[in-house]
């Protein structure tokens, strides 16, 4: 019985033995398998990372490849083919035919008292029995005046210079050669005008303004004479210092507005155009003065050296390019071009439209006030800020809309940095004094748009002739804008204020009143 128990206890030892080592083996097993879990865990947390970092990422790439001129800085001229339906789409469209609206004043041609010379247009013959009217009475039924060019065609006139032999002292005189007037022939003051007009421009280059010359005009001129037309006109521009009394002009504006384009020059690094300007319906009388210059940087020595902004103690509407923001501190007040804030804002709306929803708002807020502004300056001309609690609600909107802006996206992942949204919304809580001046002063615009289109004819003028040789022929093209430009807005044709410049009787801007 001993022996038989011992050997039923041995036999269950046994059986517990081999139970244990399958239990610790499962044990390890289980152990086992959670750490592959806990692994798995780990890789789908990093791969989770990685999904959101990628979708940050895509959602950029897909920003950028949306951007256009309504929602960045991208200027129409890249835009891609359909971007302007697009653009619609995103401003809710106005359903309005293209041209004239109902209601605007429109222009045409307007009849003038004095017609330089009349013809008399007779009926022929009579309209009842085919009889001749020669000798019947007649008066003026109605008429019509005709706005056409004269037939051109080069008139060729001789000088002769006479030469006489005083009667008293036998001294012969010869007449000088007329001003203007130099060698065996050459080209009149109106043919250098018209050559000096067309190479000006933005539109057409050297070459071109030769050819226009002699289809046009039948005046066969050369390109080497067009080249010494643009620098006579230089040179005039210079000695008579037009550009130094434009700048002074300007110094003493009380608003002005800036910007700056690049633009290809044939030499090596980057060279802009930069614009300082009023703004017309902003000066009084409404009359523009606009300054263009170019340099081969974009940094604060260029924009000093124009000799414009420092020192000048105006209010001054720009984008939010930090090159300008030196100036701040003696300015009487900035207004950022709401333009600019308005297709910053689309873009960031575009990344999620249900997420930012805020720059809807915040845009809608801008672009009331902007009509709250219209509004109350027809209403009332001699106001010059908008109604307090009229500011106030729009700007509580305004506020509301950049405070949401901020709270969605400060936790909001990007793949580079901060998120879009946020960096706009901080940056328009930051400088939201410098974006509402349009608001609590009416002389100042609310969008730099202005120049802006200043500055269009420079990317026409690089499709057209590619680039510039050089920074100074760049130089002498923005003298020579700057002076047509702001002698047409005061009224001078273009072609009078060339012949006046070569005939040494410069153009200059009248004195602020």
């Amino acid at each position: 019985m001993n022996a038989r128990l011992r050997e039923v206890i041995a036999g269950q030892a046994t059986l517990l033995t081999a139970q244990e080592a399958r239990i610790g083996m499962q044990a390890r097993q289980i152990a086992t398998q959670g750490e592959l879990i806990a692994a798995q865990a780990a890789q789908l947390e990093t791969l989770g990372e990685l999904v959101e970092a990628l979708q940050a990422q895509i959602a950029e790439l897909e920003r950028r490849l949306g951007m256009d001129s309504s929602n960045s800085s991208t200027p129409p001229s890249k835009d891609r083919p359909g971007a302007a339906t697009r653009q619609r789409g995103r401003r809710g469209g106005s359903g309005r035919e293209r041209g004239g609206q109902p209601g605007h004043p429109g222009r045409s041609l307007q009849r003038v008292a004095v017609p330089d010379r009349r013809e008399i247009v007779e009926p022929g013959s009579c309209a009842g029995c085919g009889g001749g009217l020669d000798a019947a009475a007649g008066q003026v039924a109605g008429s019509v005046q005709v706005f056409d060019i004269a037939p051109v065609a080069l008139s060729v006139t001789e000088y002769q210079m006479m030469r006489r032999v005083c009667p008293g002292c036998a001294t012969a005189t010869t007449a000088p050669v007329p001003a203007g007037v130099a060698g065996p022939v050459c080209y009149g003051p109106n043919v250098a005008a018209a050559t000096t007009l067309l190479a000006s421009s933005d539109v057409i280059g050297v070459a071109r303004a030769a050819n226009l010359m002699s289809a046009l005009l039948a005046a066969p001129v050369s390109t080497g004479f067009v080249s010494r037309c643009l620098a006579r006109l230089d040179a005039h521009l210079v000695a008579g210092r037009f550009e130094q009394a434009l700048r002074d002009r300007l110094r003493v504006a009380p608003v002005l507005a800036t910007d700056e384009t690049p633009a290809r020059v044939a030499q090596p690094g980057s060279h802009y155009v930069y614009t300082v300007r009023t703004v017309a319906g902003h000066t009084t009388g409404g009359v523009d003065l606009v300054w263009y210059g170019a340099a081969d940087n974009r940094g604060h020595a260029a924009i000093d050296a124009f000799g414009l902004l420092p020192g000048y103690t105006g209010i001054l509407v720009r984008d939010d390019y930090g090159g300008y923001t030196k100036y701040d501190t003696h300015l009487r007040g900035v207004q950022l071009c709401v333009a600019h804030l308005l297709r910053d804002l689309a873009g960031v709306e575009a990344i999620d439209p249900g997420a930012q929803v805020w720059a809807t708002a915040a845009a809608d807020a801008l672009r009331d006030a902007a009509t709250a502004v219209s509004s109350a300056k027809n209403g009332n001309p001699a106001a010059t800020s908008l109604a307090p609690a009229t500011l106030a609600a729009l700007r509580a909107r305004y506020d509301n809309a950049v405070a949401a802006g901020i709270s969605t996206n400060l936790t909001r992942r990007w793949h580079r940095g901060n998120h879009p949204g946020l960096v706009l919304a901080k940056r328009l809580k930051k400088k939201a004094s410098q974006v509402w001046t349009f608001t609590t002063d009416f002389a100042v615009p609310w969008t730099n748009n202005a120049s802006e289109q200043s500055l269009r004819g420079v990317k026409v003028a690089l499709k057209i002739s590619g680039c510039w040789r050089t920074l100074t022929t760049l130089r002498r093209h923005c003298r020579a804008r700057s002076y047509l430009t702001t002698a047409r807005s005061h009224g001078v044709a273009p072609l009078t204020a060339i012949r006046d410049a070569l005939a040494g009787n410069l153009w200059m801007p009248p004195h602020p009143t």
